[in-house]
């Protein structure tokens, strides 16, 4: 089955007689898994590419002739800023300190950063538990300070008092708990983001390969699983040798100036200089590395790039090349991310704007403290709250607490809460970074083949790297009918884009196993096709 590119039809397949459908009286049947997974696409995946226009600035409106002023526009004032793109906005606020916080005061929000650290970034637990050390350790001083307030500076008559105790302050501390929070903010939280992203993407990006998608993506699917750049870490730079046509399309940038440069021809003023760092750290350390951050075409309009670059080792493990991955997630960024953290600072930041009075609601009501000894009390662990349950209050009972065997037992299941996560941890780390879920990136299957007439599996994504397959024939890893190969092949011989359901073929399953490949040529600098990107879907 060969689906040739943008070319997708969505057909009905009821007949006309039963388009009307009589009313029945009985029990309805249950939808099906299919209706249900496409009931799902629609309502559920977002569009990650929607149209982001220019929200213009009137400091640059012109102005009416007023007397004899030689103003052409209004005059520059101190408290004017540059004006800035409306996804530029949103990508200062979803990459900010404010939102690192709107995650980590809200329980629920936090239990997923939390758990997202303990699943892809084991390491950064200690950081997050620092900063938490810290903040408990500030909140501790504004209670003692609470104290002194309300009760130690207010002594009754029979105490004379010369001076008061005052408030205590401690700067360094204060310190610690903002490099903390800009810690978290610059590694943490723009890893956290792009996994988010990575999920909701990975799933659309399937549904593109499989023509299955609704169509409201119509029109913005396109570019999907189209725009590959190879390229060359052994030469000066690292510069593009090869890029896919969409890769041009989607960035405006022609072949002539693209190909024998380095990718930072797509960084702007708004460009993340955190995530420029990782992506070089990583190519120098030849690891696996996606990122999301602000890229910019050439007519200056920034998207929202959701970046795979991985390395391309051969048969002894030497890295070659680097494949880099892009897709515009724009849309999906503008919408929030289908983060609720996000959403509700954005919805409060809406409301301060608009001169409102911000009234919280369901979600983030946990947020709202009474005093200082609830602010200090959240961020108790749970050793230290089983100390507080256990001894907590002694001093004002009329005899000791009495403590039977079941508490003590559940007592312990407590304390060795650390425990546990210590050794999760170490079995995360026998892990490779390549094998760590979502951040391995929107492509987890996928092949280089060399152009006609070789069409040999020059390299492969990880999950793919099974004995034999390097240097071995695509085609013959392509099971099912003749037409199906033969079609493929005439792609292959013409240098178009294809997309075709076939039967994948191993040494371990002969009959074949039904899958999707998506095949996309990479252009040399002659406009001969110098590599395939063939990516690979599980039919189901």
């Amino acid at each position: 089955m060969i689906i040739p590119r943008q070319t997708y039809h969505f057909l009905s397949t009821t007949p006309k007689w039963r388009a009307q459908p009589r009313q029945r009286t009985g029990p309805q049947p249950r939808a099906s898994i299919k209706t249900l997974r496409r009931n799902y696409m629609i309502h559920e995946l977002p569009l990650l590419q929607e149209p982001n226009p220019w929200d213009g600035s009137d400091q640059f409106y012109p102005v009416q002739e007023a007397g004899c002023s030689y103003d052409l526009i209004v005059p520059f004032s101190d408290s004017w800023e540059a004006p800035l793109h409306s996804l530029e906005r949103l990508a200062d606020i979803m990459f900010s300190p404010e939102h690192m916080l709107s995650i980590l005061n809200n329980p629920r929000y936090l239990a997923r950063f939390r758990e997202f650290l303990l699943e892809e970034r084991p390491r950064s637990l200690e950081l997050l538990t620092y900063y938490l050390n810290t903040r408990k350790a500030l909140k501790a001083i504004e209670y003692a300070n609470a104290l002194v307030r309300c009760a130690v500076d207010l002594p009754p008559p029979t105490i004379a008092v010369t001076e008061q105790v005052g408030e205590s302050f401690n700067p360094a501390l204060q310190r610690r708990v903002h490099e903390a929070l800009q810690a978290l903010t610059d590694e943490e939280l723009p890893a956290f983001i792009t996994s988010r992203c990575i999920g909701i993407t990975s799933r659309v990006v399937e549904e593109r390969v499989r023509g299955t998608l609704p169509r409201k993506f119509q029109g913005t699917s396109d570019a999907l699983a189209e725009v590959f750049c190879l390229t060359d870490p052994s030469r000066r730079d690292n510069p593009i040798i090869f890029a896919s046509e969409e890769f041009h399309r989607t960035t405006q940038y022609g072949m002539d100036y693209v190909l024998g440069r380095n990718c930072r021809f797509l960084q702007g003023p708004k460009t993340n200089p955190n995530s420029v760092r990782r992506i070089r750290e990583a190519i120098e350390a030849g690891r696996h590395h996606s990122e999301l951050f602000l890229n910019y075409r050439r007519d200056g309009s920034p998207f929202m790039n959701l970046l795979q670059c991985a390395p391309l080792c051969d048969s002894q493990g030497t890295v070659r090349y680097f494949i880099g991955a892009q897709i515009d997630v724009s849309g999906l960024a503008m919408e929030g991310a289908q983060m609720d953290s996000l959403c509700a600072l954005l919805d409060r930041q809406r409301n301060m704007e608009a001169g409102a009075n911000v009234e919280e609601d369901a979600a983030i009501k946990e947020e709202v403290h009474s005093d200082e000894l609830c602010e200090l009390s959240e961020l108790f662990s749970p050793r230290e709250l089983n100390v507080v349950h256990e001894v907590g209050g002694n001093l004002f009972k009329p005899i000791p607490a009495v403590f039977d065997r079941n508490w003590k037992g559940h007592s312990r299941t407590w304390s060795t809460a650390d425990t546990v996560e210590m050794e999760a941890i170490r079995e995360r780390d026998i892990k490779t970074a390549l094998f760590r879920g979502s951040l391995t990136g929107v492509y987890e299957n996928y092949l280089l083949v060399r152009p006609y007439p070789s069409l040999r599996i020059l390299f492969t994504s990880p999950a793919l790297q099974i004995p034999g397959i390097l240097q071995s024939s695509f085609l013959s890893r392509v099971g099912g009918s003749a037409s199906t190969r033969e079609e493929l092949l005439d792609a292959f011989m013409a240098g178009r884009s294809v997309t075709a359901r076939i039967k994948w073929v191993t040494r371990f399953n002969p009959q074949g196993r039904d899958r999707w490949v998506h095949c996309t040529p990479l252009l040399a600098s002659n406009g001969e096709v110098g590599v395939w990107m063939v990516v690979v879907v599980d039919d189901n």
